[in-house]
């Protein structure tokens, strides 16, 4: 009979795990379907075959990030030798919108792009290699997530809300893969951090973020910063030397990581050769700030931000002192020098840029938030009935 009772749960389990499954492809969909409807899906092809032939329409930093493209061209390479030999989809498939009202722009650039040759199978690729990055990090915050939460329905709830985040954070972007390896490279770096994995995984993490996207500079700062005791400091007292720094391996490991990254960030510029950075709209630096506070370019981002993290930002002001010692930490170093970076250095509207402490720090504060308030309330119910 136990016997019995043991396999009926391990089969509801597998078929709980399915239905997680179902539900991260379903919500992997849509953020690509709003980088085609809305934003510059389309323009991935060309910019891909751009950058692959070395000469990106924003050579600095496009070209340098080459982690993400060469991905592509393997999952292409596959796709190559597997399924395009079972069924050649540009053989088999003549790509064409009859209408006799018309067609828009977009559709004409819909119907010339599938009908360059090769352009048909990248588009599958890119589709196909968009929707694993968001079903990868829908699983990957599943687990980051579960550290600060027990409620499986809430955090699918944070996973839906950051499925709707991604869908409006796709303002003037392409499928923006190096953005989302970025994301993927984050949250495992999180997740060692949390549940204590060997930092030796840190160094294939931290070579792969150097190759894909400058941003990866910071995972090797969080792991340190993590490993730092600040329960007694105070800011009042500005009690510096109360603050208890790792152990020697952590310095060493964190300075290593570094001479890796760098290495690498300024390899990368060698061999494929310098040149400043482009200029979109404004230089970077203060021009760029104005332009991102006070024009109407930065107005737009502030709807973009609000279309993005809707009012989260604004609750975890007000309930900071709240949260847990690591979220506060990591918020306090990551968010500030995050927004600032990125506000100095591009147009702030391209929200998918902030999706980093939006997913490790900022949704798992509301989620905590939301199920220790429940947890106290029902606490307080309780005693009131026993009065």
């Amino acid at each position: 009979m136990s016997i019995r009772i043991t396999q009926s749960l391990q089969e509801k389990n597998k078929i709980n795990k399915w239905l997680l499954c179902l539900m991260f492809a379903i919500l992997s969909i849509y953020p690509v379907y709003r980088n085609f409807y809305y934003s510059n899906g389309l323009l991935t092809y060309e910019r891909h075959i751009a950058l692959m032939e070395g000469r990106s329409e924003f050579y600095n930093p496009w070209q340098y990030r080459v982690l993400s493209p060469y991905m592509v061209e393997g999952v292409l390479w596959v796709y190559n030798h597997t399924i395009d030999k079972i069924y050649p989809v540009e053989q088999k498939l003549n790509f064409n919108i009859e209408s006799t009202s018309g067609t828009n722009e977009q559709t004409d650039t819909l119907v010339k792009l599938m009908q360059t040759p090769g352009a048909m199978k990248y588009m599958i690729v890119f589709v196909f290699f968009r929707f694993i990055q968001h079903f990868i990090i829908f699983c990957l915050v599943w687990r980051l997530w579960k550290y600060f939460v027990s409620n499986n329905w809430l955090i699918l709830f944070g996973i839906s809300f950051l499925a709707l985040a991604f869908g409006n954070a796709v303002a003037a972007a392409d499928l923006s893969f190096n953005t989302y390896t970025d994301i993927i490279l984050y949250t495992l770096t999180a997740l060692l951090i949390l549940y204590n994995w060997n930092p030796l995984w840190l160094f294939p993490i931290t070579i792969a973020a150097a190759f894909n996207r400058e941003t990866g500079l910071l995972m090797p700062a969080l792991y340190f910063i993590s490993q730092t005791d600040f329960t007694k400091f105070d800011f009042k007292k500005f009690n510096i030397k109360d603050i208890s720094f790792p152990q020697l391996k952590t310095w060493l490991i964190t300075a290593i990581l570094y001479v890796i990254f760098i290495s690498i960030f300024i390899g990368l510029r060698v061999h494929f050769g310098y040149r400043e950075q482009q200029v979109w709209k404004v230089p970077a630096g203060l021009p760029m700030l104005k332009l991102n506070l006070f024009s109407a370019v930065g107005f737009k981002a502030y709807l973009e931000l609000i279309g993005t993290f809707a009012i989260l930002p604004l609750i975890i002001i007000y309930k900071f002192k709240a949260f847990p010692h690591l979220l506060k930490k990591w918020f306090l170093f990551l968010v500030p020098l995050w927004f600032l970076v990125h506000y100095v250095s591009v147009v702030a509207y391209q929200t998918r840029l902030f999706m980093v402490p939006m997913i490790l720090i900022m949704l798992p504060m509301i989620l905590w938030l939301i199920e220790t308030s429940i947890k106290e309330e029902a606490k307080h119910s309780i005693i009131n009935l026993n009065k």
